[in-house]
């Protein structure tokens, strides 16, 4: 895959966003079509976490489509949006995230 596009963008003084936009060339993915991945890491108790991340990579139940990785959770969320429209998703879910694990109130599941 070739990088189209690449940013990391700092959220706030503890939390970043990282865009990549890939054009696939050959492998998993037909030539031409665009794969992207956004992450909000958040930097916590000394460590950067991985609180949710969008991409439509190739999942690894096989299965293909826009879908939502978050902390603590292993159930993918499958959701029909575009690249650009990710990045005000992922924000939205980040921050719910960051907000229910400093009130101790996150189990994993929202």
């Amino acid at each position: 895959m070739k990088l189209i596009f690449g940013s990391e963008k700092w959220l706030s003084q503890d939390t970043r966003l990282i865009k990549r936009l890939y054009r696939a060339e050959s492998g998993e993915y037909p030539p031409g079509s665009f794969v992207f991945a956004l992450q909000y890491l958040w930097f916590h108790e000394n460590k950067w976490l991985e609180v949710a991340r969008i991409d439509n990579y190739v999942h690894e139940t096989k299965r293909t489509g826009v879908h939502i990785h978050k902390f603590g959770n292993s159930f993918t969320e499958f959701k029909n949006m575009s690249f650009m429209e990710a990045e005000e998703y992922i924000i939205f879910v980040g921050e719910k995230i960051k907000q229910k694990v400093l009130l101790g109130d996150y189990d994993g599941k929202n």
